[in-house]
């Protein structure tokens, strides 16, 4: 699940590794622009919303899932996001720079899955973010900064967090 998605970048990368990856993202022609880039990478398995992030885990609008069988039949069935597995579900946010709301974190709290990936362009709204995250029983288990943009003040910083237990 791909919180703040924009054009699709994590969830289409990431796409390889999951039967199905889901964006989200309020701004309508990034949706479009994601759409655009699973089909000029033939990537089949990435789904795209535009609303917001909050509404990901609570949404009563089903994903439609397609699978290739071995015989080469494609199979579709509707599934909903809050179905999705937790301990094979892995959540990726890359929110603005004022971070997370508050009710997007109950929410994923609530969802419990077994990873949280948070990149994040302001590491201070991003601590205060880790600082719930791990109030809901997660724990870091790797921070990277990156340092994209020399000579400014500005990096990018990505936390990862596992579910404890």
């Amino acid at each position: 699940i791909d919180c703040y998605c924009g054009s699709g970048l994590f969830a289409l990368t990431a796409s390889k590794h999951f039967d199905v990856c889901v964006g989200i993202e309020v701004n309508e022609k990034a949706v479009a622009e994601a759409q655009d880039n699973a089909k000029l990478n033939n990537i089949a398995n990435c789904k795209f919303v535009s609303a917001s992030a909050e509404a990901i885990f609570s949404s009563e609008d089903p994903v439609q899932i397609s699978t290739v069988q071995e015989s080469g039949n494609v199979i579709t069935h509707d599934t909903f996001v809050s179905d999705f597995p937790r301990d094979a579900t892995v959540v990726v946010c890359d929110p603005p720079r004022k971070g997370c709301s508050e009710e997007y974190l109950e929410q994923v709290n609530v969802f419990n899955p077994q990873r949280v990936v948070y990149m994040s362009c302001d590491p201070a709204t991003q601590a205060r973010d880790a600082k719930i995250l791990l109030s809901f029983g997660y724990e870091i288990t790797s921070i990277q900064p990156f340092d994209l943009f020399p000579q400014t003040r500005h990096i990018e910083c990505l936390a990862v967090f596992e579910r404890k237990g």
